[in-house]
């Protein structure tokens, strides 16, 4: 290891310095006094959504533009019974953030959407075409076999739309009396 020639002379003058003497009346007496009262506090808050919104039709996925609002609150408290101290510490916030897929525009999903939506209504639809299918089935299988449901039930309901044509165009006879005789003219 070598010295620098400023550190060799530094060390010289150390070495070859005289003692200090103070002169005079020196009562001096030191009373360290120190505060040691202070606080560092390192918090960093991140709160991000790392994904935009999707939506999946079978095996397309598309991302969505997603915005997202993150309410957050941090805090802590700190008692020193021997000092009695006592320290709180919060942390309020929120933290707004937007999303946008890059890439193309999700014409191609909304399409996607509209279709999937449409056949959505139509199987409602026919769900609700077959239920009642089904109650007219029965009911008819009720009216043939000589049963029926008491009008004073709370079931009435079901089968009080399902009537025998036979019996409906001979209680309304006035409804298909013909007035006109046919005409012999094609």
């Amino acid at each position: 290891m070598t010295l620098r020639p400023q550190a060799l002379l530094l060390a010289c003058l150390c070495l070859a310095s005289n003692l200090v003497r103070a002169e005079g009346n020196t009562d001096v007496i030191a009373q360290p006094n120190a505060i040691g009262n202070s606080s560092i506090i390192n918090q960093n808050m991140n709160i991000n959504n790392g994904m935009t919104g999707k939506l999946q039709f079978g095996n397309l996925v598309c991302s969505q533009p997603t915005m997202a609002f993150t309410p957050f609150y941090t805090g802590n408290e700190a008692e020193n019974p021997s000092s009695e101290t006592y320290s709180i510490n919060q942390g309020w916030g929120f933290q707004v953030s937007w999303m946008i897929p890059l890439g193309s525009n999700n014409d191609t999903c909304s399409e996607l959407a509209g279709v999937k939506l449409d056949l959505a209504k139509e199987e409602l639809e026919k769900n609700i075409y077959d239920k009642n299918l089904v109650r007219i089935l029965k009911c008819q299988q009720l009216h043939a076999s000589g049963y029926m449901i008491n009008p004073k039930s709370e079931f009435a309901f079901l089968c009080s739309d399902v009537i025998n044509i036979k019996a409906y165009v001979k209680a309304n006879s006035s409804l298909f009396e013909n007035p006109l005789p046919p005409s012999s003219k094609p």
